[in-house]
């Protein structure tokens, strides 16, 4: 995603504006009506025929996949009642809105595919997953249940499952980690006033190339995993951010939401992955190439 500014100067169309300074100047209608024009920080301009005075100033955002609008496949429905919907993110997807763009995101997929059953709710979700990283993501169908949901994160009483595979490391079986955390400038870091961060790691699983772990934050800091996988084993493949030595495809790194347990209006539910999805992300570890070979390319 890339951003500038651009500021009129004389009476204008916003249309008008970005035919004359965006690179493709075709597009410009599609980067507005897809959300990519903002009048100072919080007001979207998705009319073409907006008019700016002199001096206005806008800031423009672009990406790939501008223009497009996501749709739930039927084969990433996990599970689903009459008060919840449980889907798979696949990774380089983000699950809300960005700057770019309001319809190419998980949430907006979602709305969609209820709209479709007659169900008009605003997709919601109470919790949120790395634009790079896969696995369930949760939606309430019903307002009561968006109540519910959110009550039930509040209060901590969602317990998450996740699968990462990290680089080999020195064969540690159990960690209980403990510490401070803050983000700056989207990665996270050790820091003695930031909030507390606990996440458990249990080794499931050895493989030629990686280690492949369980684990369960008991918090929900930005990055909370990734950085705890860097900071005290070895970091998950793909997360270059974090120091990985290897890569996998743009936006991507070996790290999965694999479970929910939590109550729900009188029952206890435990929602899992499905087989497939833990199958392609094993192929996905045997792929992973060395950074170095990246540059060589």
């Amino acid at each position: 995603m890339q951003n500038f500014y651009i500021t009129a100067v004389e009476k204008i169309s916003l249309n008008d504006l970005l035919l004359e300074h965006l690179p493709v100047p075709h597009q410009a209608e599609t980067v507005i009506t897809a959300g990519g024009v903002w009048y100072g920080r919080r007001m979207r301009i998705t009319n073409p025929g907006h008019i700016l005075k002199k001096g206005d100033t806008v800031r423009v955002y672009t990406s790939p996949d501008q223009g497009l609008y996501y749709a739930i496949d039927e084969n990433r429905v996990v599970f689903e009642d009459e008060d919840l919907l449980v889907v798979y993110k696949p990774c380089n997807l983000n699950v809300h809105a960005v700057p770019a763009s309001l319809y190419y995101n998980l949430s907006y997929g979602v709305s969609r595919y209820l709209k479709k059953r007659g169900i008009h709710m605003e997709a919601t979700p109470p919790n949120r997953l790395d634009r790079p990283v896969e696995g369930l993501v949760a939606f309430a169908k019903n307002k009561n249940s968006e109540r519910e949901l959110f009550k039930l994160v509040r209060k901590g009483r969602i317990s998450k499952w996740y699968m990462a595979a990290l680089e080999k490391g020195k064969g540690i079986h159990r960690l209980k980690i403990c510490d401070r955390i803050s983000s700056q400038r989207s990665t996270t870091k050790l820091d003695p006033a930031g909030k507390n961060a606990v996440s458990c790691f249990v080794r499931a699983e050895s493989l030629e190339n990686a280690d492949i772990y369980s684990v369960f934050p008991l918090t929900g800091r930005r990055h909370q995993i990734r950085f705890h996988a860097s900071h005290y084993l070895t970091p998950i493949i793909g997360d270059t951010r974090y120091g990985s030595r290897f890569f996998l495809k743009p936006d991507e790194i070996a790290l999965m939401c694999r479970g929910f347990n939590f109550p729900m209006k009188g029952k206890n539910l435990r929602i899992r992955v499905n087989p497939a999805h833990i199958e392609a992300f094993y192929k996905k570890i045997q792929q992973a190439q060395p950074v170095s070979s990246k540059k060589e390319r």
